[in-house]
């Protein structure tokens, strides 16, 4: 912990400037939030720019809102600034640092006692030397001694560009300061997942004792971005992705992986275990870096401004390597990392070896478990394994235990990381910053690819931005199983490539899946072909870019219900079967699929068709010999894109084995055969009817809580009941994101709400089975009539359908 009465000075070389602004001011801002500020504390802001104190007032508040503190309050701000202060100067003037060190030391005057000093450099690497050499003109990297009056240095990656600009940044350090006073930051080690793994293996007995070449097959660790460049070309094209993420955060990421036991706590005895682990990466050699390494390069990159012509600067990078540490040794480690990937994704993935017995495994598709170390799009942790399904088969299904690790309370990129950092640094705690024998190992690897890069030894290889390159590398030493499963199933269909059609295609073309694309709307496929999508603008052409056997997932909408309705609200259109045209036209119409496919071909409807539409179009697809299976599909636009929805499948038993793979790549949760043809939608629609109800509760509550007589703050209210109480949601977790994104008031919602059908046909199915339903029902028929009666309460309905499903609010 912080010692409260230790008065600390941190001083930011560059205070003004974009890494500062980024990355600093936001942290702190969070510290002071969190109540970590020393009791006697000082921010000394050191940069060029001539600023007044109300202007760097103005500067600091700026900041916070860019990042994500519209709601600052003024009186918490004004306690905020009132530890900043701010000293314009050059870096290369003497004076300006006399100056710094007078006003240090008239803060100290004003405690009475000699004060610890952090000095953070949110300047490029260029500017070291001379800061370091005035500091030390003022005797400011001295500590004073003592358990007060330590002086630390905070420098930012990169530690040089090679092994012998590291050294000689190393021996520029070594002049000016002692080893115990240098803080190299590497952000990643702050990261909650990274910093867990230690925990995940050394304080529980699950696999530790297994955690070794014994039972792991391969590791792969990936750092993908969606986004690119941007403004940083003349940065960027001087360092290319393996400099920028692979020279550090993956290689880090692997020796936490990797490190031994520490014998202690002691931050020396883990950043020791740490380096051991990376001194035994396996040496290259050119014939390794040719067969072992890919790079390449965005198409657009070369027209960023501040980029090279013609620019030989990798985006991607690819690579393959292995430990030759004992536990290790024999196993493949792929790394990779990219700009303008297919989706952002940062994890580390064990697969782990096929047992040596395995019952059940040739029953159905299997392949090896996996344990899943995810940074990015959320905080997880996932161990996937295979267990028998209950009932009478003796089959497997694979099954998830998914931990999901909390809630960031920072939204902004850096924030929580970096005030770790500061924390870390103010209490003196060594253990997550880099040791020189890190950096040193770290550049032993890397200097060899660049050297043999730089000879173009290994050609630049082109991608589209928004897709994700699998080159021949990652593949090769995938398990028989593994590759037997991806080569039966490798190929889609889609048809509807809407919001949920179209996250389905992206998610598993960054999978490298070859998906075939046709929507109703030709530019809404042509957009997606800039995804790697095969688009496709007729059925007869869509059929024919297939190879057969032939999947084909319909996700199109089935068409409302007519309008007119009986006295209780309901269409009339109920009183026999609900319309599907859309579906019936795709299939059977003049050019439908059923006209064109072959005996064996398989149609997925995984839309929110009417399940006994399902079942008619099963039987009749039957009789020609076309598999059919309907898939209830729940999560919404959003969770299809980050793999987290549920999958409802009624059909062929047999077929929803065959293919089970596909949803296995949809989606990182498990999916779930329901039974005969028409019992995926059947389940769908009771879900969305169990949903029209529970919505409209939480909309009831929330309209009497604005109703009420005391000045609640609906987002306040729906924070508090998403911890952990006994109604905390998804839903709960979305009104509350409703009410920050579009106000308490809702004045942009409607408060007449949509209905697609489905609760109309809950509603018709209960009464049909005798089933009384009369909460599904008045959530309904609410629906129906807030066409005529808009209310509040219909507003909330409306700002929940557009946060998790994307509809207009």
């Amino acid at each position: 912990m912080i010692i409260k009465n230790s008065p600390t000075i941190l001083t930011i070389f560059g205070a003004t400037g974009d890494l500062a602004a980024k990355k600093i001011i936001p942290s702190l801002w969070h510290l002071f939030r969190q109540g970590r500020f020393p009791d006697r504390f000082s921010v000394m802001g050191f940069s060029r720019r001539n600023l007044s104190r109300e202007e760097f007032k103005k500067f600091i508040r700026k900041t916070l809102i860019k990042r994500g503190g519209a709601a600052i309050k003024e009186r918490d701000f004004s306690r905020f600034f009132e530890t900043f202060s701010y000293h314009a100067g050059t870096f290369e003037d003497k004076k300006s640092f006399r100056i710094l060190f007078e006003k240090i030391a008239g803060a100290e005057s004003s405690w009475g006692v000699c004060a610890n000093k952090l000095f953070y450099l949110a300047v490029p690497p260029s500017s070291y030397e001379i800061i370091f050499k005035n500091l030390a003109s003022v005797k400011l990297n001295l500590p004073c001694g003592g358990n007060l009056g330590w002086s630390r240095l905070l420098i930012e990656k990169p530690f040089g560009k090679d092994s012998e600009s590291a050294r000689k940044l190393q021996s520029l350090l070594s002049s000016y300061f002692k080893e115990e006073q240098i803080y190299r930051i590497d952000h990643y080690l702050f990261k909650e997942i990274l910093q867990g793994i230690e925990n995940f293996r050394f304080s529980n007995n699950l696999f530790e004792n297994a955690w070794d070449n014994t039972m792991i097959e391969r590791i792969d660790i990936r750092l993908y971005e969606s986004i690119g460049v941007e403004e940083r070309g003349s940065f960027y094209d001087a360092v290319g992705a393996l400099r920028d993420v692979g020279q550090n955060h993956l290689l880090i990421m692997l020796a936490v992986l990797a490190m031994e036991y520490p014998k202690n706590k002691e931050a020396d005895s883990i950043r020791q275990n740490r380096a051991k682990i990376l001194e035994t990466l396996a040496p290259w050699t050119t014939e390794t870096v040719r067969n072992n390494t890919y790079r390449a390069q965005y198409r657009g990159y070369e027209n960023i401004k501040g980029v090279r012509p013609a620019s030989n600067t990798d985006t991607y990078f690819a690579l393959k390597t292995e430990l030759r540490y004992p536990r290790w040794k024999g196993i493949p480690i792929f790394m990779e990392a990219g700009k303008r990937m297919a989706e952002a994704r940062k994890e580390i993935v064990l697969t782990l070896k096929h047992p040596a017995i395995c019952h059940l495994c040739e029953v159905g598709p299997h392949e090896p478990n996996k344990i899943v170390f995810r940074l990015e799009p959320n905080d997880e942790i996932i161990i996937y394994f295979w267990m028998k399904k209950p009932g009478f088969e003796q089959t497997l299904e694979r099954r998830a235990f998914s931990f999901f690790l909390y809630e960031k309370k920072e939204k902004a990129q850096y924030v929580e990381e970096y005030a770790k950092i500061f924390n870390a640094a103010m209490e003196g705690n060594r253990a997550f910053f880099i040791a020189p024998g890190e950096v040193a190992a770290l550049w032993k690897f890397i200097d060899p690819i660049e050297s043999a890069w730089d000879k173009n030894t290994v050609s630049l290889a082109k991608y589209k931005p928004g897709t994700t390159p699998r080159p021949a590398i990652l593949q090769n030493t995938q398990s028989v199983r593994d590759k037997n499963a991806e080569t039966r199933m490798s190929e889609i269909g889609i048809i509807g490539l809407g919001k949920m059609g179209a996250n389905l295609a992206i998610r598993l073309s960054a999978k490298g899946w070859r998906v075939v694309g046709m929507d109703h709307f030709p530019d809404t496929t042509k957009k997606l072909e800039k995804n790697g999508i095969i688009g496709a603008y007729s059925i007869p052409e869509f059929v024919k870019k297939l190879s057969t056997p032939r999947v084909i997932w319909l996700m199109v909408p089935a068409s409302a219900p007519p309008s007119s309705k009986t006295s209780d609200g309901q269409s009339k259109a109920t009183a026999g079967r609900p319309a599907g045209k859309p579906v019936d036209e795709i299939i059977f119409g003049k050019e439908g699929l059923a006209r064109i496919l072959k005996k064996g071909d398989i149609i997925i409807d995984g839309g929110n068709s009417f399940y006994k539409d399902s079942v008619r179009r099963g039987i009749k697809l039957g009789a020609k010999g076309i598999h059919f299976l309907d898939v209830g599909v729940s999560g919404g636009p959003t969770s299809i894109q980050l793999g987290k929805f549920a999958i409802m499948a009624g059909g062929n038993k047999k077929i929803y084995e065959k293919i089970k793979p596909i949803f296995d790549a949809m989606s990182d949760t498990t999916s779930g055969y329901m039974g005969k043809i028409g019992a995926g939608h059947f389940t769908k629609m009771i879900h969305n009817g169990i949903e029209y109800g529970m919505m409209q509760a939480l909309a009831e509550g929330f309209s009497v809580l604005k109703k009420a007589p005391f000045e609640f703050h609906l987002k306040d209210v729906a924070s508090v009941y998403n911890q952990n109480s006994i109604i905390t949601s998804r839903l709960t977790g979305w009104l509350e994101e409703g009410f920050k994104k579009y106000g308490e008031d809702l004045k942009k919602a409607s408060g007449v709400v949509a209905q697609t059908g489905e609760g109309e046909w809950t509603v018709k199915t209960a009464k049909e089975l005798g089933v009384p339903a009369p909460i599904i029902k008045r959530s309904y028929l609410f629906r129906v009539r807030s066409k005529k009666s808009p209310s509040f309460t219909g507003k909330i309905l409306s700002t929940l359908r557009a946060v998790f499903g994307g509809h207009k609010i």
